[in-house]
C-alpha cells in the first residue's frame, strides 16, 4: 500500500471521529481566461470554469474536492480530492495533507501527491509535494497589500520522476483585489521546460484573468 493511501486512511478515521465537530462548510467558484498549473495550460489557452467544496474542522483538520475544466488529451474535466491537517508551531502555519487529481475519459492521466506547506514571517511561504508520478515539486512564494489589493510572487520547480518531459520551473506574478462579494486576480505566468529531461517540454507563458467568489 502506497504513502497516499496509508496518509488518506489515516485522515479518514480521524475525520470519522471527530465529524460532529465540523465548524464550517464552504464553497468557492471562479472563471478564468486560462486555467494555469504550475505556469502550463490545462485547458489549451481557453476559458475555464472550477468550482470547489470544503469541510473545516474545529481540530484542525479538514477535507475538500474541486473540480476544473481542462483540455487534458481526451479529458475535459478534473477532479481533485484532499484532505490534511493544519496547525501553528513557533509562529509559523504548517499544512499537511495529501491529494488525489483525476480526469475523466483519461485514467492514465491521473497522479496523487503528498504535501507540506509552511507559512513564515513576512509572508512569506514555501510548499513542497511528494509524487509517485509526475516526481516532486517546490515552490516559494511570497505576498503584500498594495493600494487595494495585494501582490504575490511564486516560483516553482518541478523535478521529473522518469526522465520524461515533466520537468520544469516557473515564475508567476499577479495582483488582487476585492470586488463586492468578488475578488478580481490578474496573473502572469513563465514557464520554462527541462532542458535536462529526455525530451522537453515548450516553453510558455499566459496572461490570466480570474474571477473568483
Amino acid at each position: 500500500m502506497n504513502k497516499l493511501k496509508l496518509t488518506l486512511i489515516g485522515l479518514a478515521l480521524v475525520f470519522v471521529s471527530t465529524f460532529a465537530n465540523a465548524v464550517s462548510v464552504s464553497g468557492n467558484a471562479a472563471i478564468q481566461t486560462d486555467y494555469i498549473w504550475r505556469g502550463m495550460t490545462q485547458n489549451d489557452g481557453q476559458n475555464s470554469v472550477n468550482v470547489g467544496l470544503d469541510v473545516d474542522f474545529e481540530n484542525g483538520f479538514y477535507i475538500g474536492t474541486w473540480g476544473a475544466a481542462v483540455d487534458v488529451g481526451a479529458s475535459t474535466l478534473e477532479l481533485d480530492y484532499y484532505g490534511g491537517y493544519t496547525f501553528e508551531m513557533g509562529g509559523i502555519g504548517v499544512n499537511i495533507g495529501a491529494i488525489q487529481v483525476k480526469y475523466d475519459q483519461n485514467n492514465t492521466m491521473d497522479f496523487s501527491e503528498n504535501y507540506i506547506a509552511l507559512s513564515l514571517p513576512m509572508n512569506v511561504g514555501l510548499h513542497y509535494s511528494e509524487g509517485d508520478e509526475l516526481g516532486d515539486y517546490a515552490e516559494i512564494s511570497w505576498g503584500m497589500d498594495v493600494g487595494v489589493g495585494s501582490l504575490a510572487v511564486a516560483y516553482g520547480d518541478m523535478d521529473s520522476s522518469n526522465g520524461a518531459a515533466d520537468g520544469g520551473s516557473h515564475t508567476t506574478v499577479g495582483y488582487s483585489i476585492p470586488a463586492g462579494n468578488f475578488t478580481v486576480d490578474l496573473s502572469y505566468s513563465d514557464f520554462r521546460g527541462d532542458t535536462n529531461a529526455n525530451g522537453t517540454m515548450a516553453d510558455q507563458d499566459a496572461v490570466v484573468l480570474t474571477i473568483s467568489m
